[in-house]
């Protein structure tokens, strides 16, 4: 584990984002933004955690840490490091978010808030019975369908593996259809919206033919050259592309609030997201 010195003042209050690898993560661009903005002495950094007993490693974090951020792989060891959870962080599964309490972790998952912000962005309030395809049965898709469970949307859950997808439903989203990952070229006809979860874009996996889209949404949870595998053809066919930059951003700031009780500026950080992103490809 490796903990980067702090050159602040010893009230200096320090957060950070944990995981493996985690080189990549825009979470420090973000959050020092608002930090900055706002003038707030805190400080935001990374952690690269690469341990046998993450949980333990994070549970010792809470001597130098006022809160922090967790990505893969280490998101279920946050929920075992933690001394309380919140409620959807247990019915998800999955901590992305930790506060500091007495020295203690409370755990908490922004990510279903954060997905929600994206589907908003994505194509405005979700309707009761609205027909959402959700590509991928793993981590990534956990928050994806609790949020699309809560807003009543028909959930059609498509991956290579049907076992693991209709596991997936029966623990998150009871009565959500399940199917394999091949059959979303007949079920998209009839979709209002299409969420990939998978990491087809990562992998070089292609999607399987899409129906014309007539502009209709397609979001994708990564974001970059992985997001654009997967999105390019999705607009070739006619859907309006979206990328996972709203929801990281909007997961962000949700932490943010929860560590500060402020809403920070969110289109001035995903500004900054793009430009980044841009710069990279």
């Amino acid at each position: 584990m490796n903990i980067p010195p702090l050159s602040r003042t010893a009230m200096t209050k320090r957060f950070a984002v944990v995981g493996d690898p985690v080189a990549h993560s825009l979470s420090p661009l973000i959050h020092t933004g608002w930090l900055e903005t706002l003038g707030l002495d805190a400080h935001y950094g990374r952690v690269h955690l690469r341990s046998e007993d993450a949980a333990e490693d994070i549970r010792a974090m809470a001597h130098d840490f006022a809160g922090l951020n967790v990505t893969l792989p280490h998101k279920i060891a946050a929920l075992v490091a933690s001394a309380k959870v919140d409620g959807l962080a247990r019915l998800v599964g999955a901590a992305n978010t930790l506060v500091n309490e007495a020295g203690q972790w409370t755990a908490y998952n922004t990510d279903v808030a954060g997905f929600a912000a994206a589907v908003r962005a994505a194509v405005g309030e979700l309707g009761a019975g609205s027909r959402v395809i959700l590509i991928g049965a793993g981590g990534a898709a956990r928050a994806a369908v609790v949020s699309l469970h809560q807003a009543g949307a028909k959930i059609m859950i498509l991956n290579r593996s049907v076992a693991n997808a209709e596991t997936l439903a029966s623990e998150l989203a009871p009565g959500a259809q399940t199917d394999s990952l091949e059959s979303l070229t007949r079920h998209a006809e009839s979709a209002d919206l299409i969420v990939n979860s998978a990491s087809l874009g990562h992998s070089g996996a292609g999607l399987p033919a899409l129906p014309k889209g007539a502009g209709r949404a397609f979001l994708d949870l990564s974001y970059g050259k992985a997001a654009d595998a997967v999105l390019r053809p999705a607009a070739d066919a006619g859907w309006t592309p979206h990328d996972g930059l709203t929801m990281l951003v909007a997961q962000a700031a949700a932490a943010f609030r929860l560590w500060f009780g402020i809403d920070p500026d969110q289109a001035e950080a995903l500004a900054a997201c793009r430009k980044s992103v841009a710069a990279r490809t």
